[in-house]
């Protein structure tokens, strides 16, 4: 039996972590479908903007989320495709019909 290193495991951890809160869920979910700014992501999933903010910051210091800002606005995206393809994995489980 092959063992898995702790180093996979830590960030496999790390990624579920990411997961385990409701805004950060959503977040990633409307993400799926591209880069989205700090307003259109208030209006998809209803948080306000200091507790996307808070979320926003976590997901980026974790290297889950990458921004970048445009003019005035700074936009958010997956940053690995490896972690949006467990994310649309979920949404295929508990949000089929919401799936193309």
């Amino acid at each position: 039996m092959q063992m898995i290193p702790t180093k996979n495991i830590k960030e496999a951890s790390q990624g579920l972590r990411a997961l385990a809160h409701e805004t950060r869920l959503a977040v990633l979910c409307h993400l799926l479908q591209g880069p989205m700014c700090v307003q259109e992501l208030m209006a998809a999933t209803g948080a306000s903007q200091s507790n996307l903010s808070q979320h926003l910051s976590k997901m980026r210091l974790m290297g889950i989320l990458e921004s970048e800002k445009r003019g005035q606005h700074v936009y958010y995206r997956i940053a690995n495709p490896d972690f949006g393809e467990l994310v649309l994995a979920l949404k295929r489980i508990y949000c089929p019909d919401m799936c193309s």
